[in-house]
């Protein structure tokens, strides 16, 4: 986590140039939702752009949405309508596809995205292109959702996100997808990117490319998002710790500053 003094947030002046997150989940019962709502609503004044970098859905089956999972969608449409800020949408391979139901949270629709803030050329992509095991084995992948989906409803939340991570990790995915996204970055003359898809939040340098997985949102809190800043970028979490205190600090600072002058 990267310390940053959190400037006041008006229409030209933002703490950050751009946030990313992925693998929401929503439909899922471990989904992260009120959180999630929670990070939607502070996100949308304290960036310029925010990317959701695949899978905002579980899978396409609706009726598993609840209440709080709706609420998360109301946000995304809430926001996506304003000038002084970008909403895009990654394709996830849990998305399906949603082009039909981006329009409906009235957000970009891509397979990836360049952010380019003149400082960063930042490659932003799920990484399930990368995946070759979901790729070679569709029939398998699609019986282990359908399996995942019953342990989820019948079995207590921690052994459901403990057998997901550990086919993460059987599969090797991690690595695979983190070689594959910076091959891919140098040949698009990108010098960071960031992918989701693992559930495994990341940060390495290969070959002067910064690579930065951004996890998911379906573990215990904190979760964490990717931030970037100026010619930075960096994982952060939700619930903020050091970013809150300096916004804290910041705010009583400026009402102080007031006060003092009111009073002269």
């Amino acid at each position: 986590m990267t310390d940053l003094h959190v400037e006041p947030t008006g229409d030209h002046q933002r703490p950050f140039d751009c946030l990313v997150i992925s693998d929401l989940h929503l439909g899922s019962d471990v989904c992260q939702a009120r959180l999630l709502e929670e990070f939607l609503e502070w996100a949308a004044e304290q960036t310029r752009e925010l990317v959701i970098n695949g899978d905002i859905f579980d899978d396409l089956n609706f009726k598993r949405l609840s209440k709080r999972h709706f609420a998360c969608l109301r946000s995304i449409r809430r926001h996506s309508d304003r000038d002084d800020l970008r909403l895009t949408w990654i394709r996830g391979n849990h998305d399906g596809a949603a082009d039909v139901i981006s329009h409906l949270v009235g957000v970009d629709f891509l397979d990836e995205y360049v952010f380019d803030n003149g400082e960063i050329r930042l490659l932003i992509l799920h990484g399930d292109q990368f995946d070759h095991f979901i790729t070679k084995y569709k029939w398998m992948t699609s019986i282990a959702c359908g399996l995942f989906y019953v342990i989820q409803k019948w079995v207590p939340h921690r052994a459901a996100r403990w057998i997901r991570r550990i086919s993460k990790r059987f599969q090797r995915n991690s690595e695979v997808v983190r070689d594959g996204a910076v091959e891919y970055a140098r040949s698009k003359s990108c010098d960071h990117v960031t992918c989701g898809h693992t559930h495994a939040p990341l940060e390495s340098v290969i070959h002067g490319i910064q690579y930065v997985n951004s996890g998911t949102w379906t573990e215990h809190p904190p979760c964490p998002f990717v931030a970037v800043k100026g010619n930075r970028m960096w994982l952060e979490q939700w619930p903020l710790t050091d970013l809150q205190s300096a916004s804290t600090e910041s705010d009583q600072t400026k009402r102080a500053t007031a006060s003092g002058a009111s009073d002269r």
